[in-house]
């Protein structure tokens, strides 16, 4: 096994270990247009208090539109190529509901690849997930 610790994180990675760690958390159903938001404010957040782990969003580009939305390219294609692996799935294109169809045997063998602060980082943020909607 790899650990992800000097090259850089992708967008990929960066989702991929998210929905480990919320399947690890038994969080199972996720609103994507609330994913995008909140990955969005936990990265301006990271901005303003910390210094450490902004290398997690050097892959992932947020657009806001002009009725405050807040939209990443990088973000649905990390899902869509997620999907296409059978980590996450909808059960209706038009419903804003991702599954994480992890295993906590499966999301732990994919937390293996990763830089404990970049677990760290991840934790903190599925946290809001799970705690929060």
């Amino acid at each position: 096994m790899t650990t992800i610790v000097e090259r850089k994180l992708t967008a990929y990675d960066f989702m991929r270990c998210l929905f480990a760690t919320l399947a690890k958390n038994k969080r199972s159903i996720i609103n994507k247009t609330a994913l995008v938001k909140e990955i969005y404010g936990f990265r301006e957040h990271l901005q303003q208090t910390s210094d450490t782990c902004i290398s997690l969003f050097d892959d992932i580009e947020f657009r806001t539109g002009i009725d405050n939305s807040i939209v990443s390219y990088d973000i649905n294609n990390g899902i869509s190529n997620l999907q296409t692996f059978g980590v996450v799935g909808k059960l209706n294109p038009t419903y804003e509901k991702l599954f994480i169809y992890l295993t906590e045997q499966e999301a732990d063998d994919i937390l293996s690849n990763y830089a404990p602060e970049v677990k760290t980082a991840i934790a903190t943020l599925a946290n809001q997930f799970v705690t929060g909607d």
